[in-house]
């Protein structure tokens, strides 16, 4: 419990602090919720011993801010959760499964400003994550996620293709080919142009084997389509 336990002075005080943040930051009043945004971001930068290991509810309630619906709000969320991640680097990976959805839908707002604070949010976890972890909530957000999102995505998949490819092969096939090959599908070119991308880069990794998953080959039709990409 991240109220609870241990430290003295200052320590404690930023706890209880957090307290009224975590009840001012989704209030009604837009104001509020930007000033209690501003202030967790100045906690974890300032009470770093005190907050390791208790950065989960922490980055949560960031998150919670990242669909606000006010821009400002959304925007300074974006802006905290940058400097932390930048600070705080693996100590934040246990939220990856939170932040990664969270963030892709960022990624596919009328904002500029917004989209662009996202993306740099995503390279910055995505620089301290496991790449295996990482791949799985990328495709999930792939497959799943709003299609003006998808190839910022697939970019930021294809980044991670060499260190996934050392650290687990097969992880590979299971989620960054099968994304790949279910958005071959896809018709906006954008998403077309990183697809084939992406594609590219596991050809180079791993060669002809890109054409069996797991010892089982990929459907011909698949492969043609897979060819036609590499070759072009």
């Amino acid at each position: 419990d991240w109220r609870g336990g241990g430290g003295g002075g200052g320590g404690e005080g930023g706890l209880t602090q957090l307290t009224g943040i975590s009840q001012r930051i989704s209030g009604s009043d837009f104001r509020h919720r930007h000033e209690a945004v501003t202030e967790l971001t100045e906690l974890m930068m300032t009470e770093r011993g005190q907050c390791d290991g208790r950065t989960g509810p922490m980055v949560e309630l960031f998150v919670g801010r990242l669909g606000d619906n006010n821009a400002k709000v959304a925007a300074a969320a974006l802006q905290g959760l940058e400097r932390v991640a930048g600070a705080y680097g693996s100590g934040i990976e246990g939220s990856v499964g939170v932040l990664v959805p969270a963030l892709a839908a960022n990624l596919a707002n009328t904002s500029v400003q917004i989209r662009t604070l996202a993306s740099s949010v995503l390279d910055i976890v995505a620089r301290h994550s496991d790449p295996c972890l990482l791949a799985q909530h990328l495709s999930s957000a792939i497959d799943f996620g709003n299609q003006r999102a998808r190839a910022t995505l697939l970019d930021k998949m294809r980044l991670i293709v060499r260190s996934l490819h050392e650290k687990k092969p097969p992880l590979l096939y299971k989620f960054v080919m099968q994304s790949a090959v279910k958005t071959l599908e896809e018709h906006r070119a954008d998403v077309k142009s990183s697809n084939a991308t992406l594609i590219k880069e596991v050809y180079s990794v791993v060669g002809e084997s890109i054409f069996t998953n797991a010892g089982v080959r990929l459907p011909d039709k698949t492969v043609m389509r897979l060819r036609e990409i590499i070759g072009s």
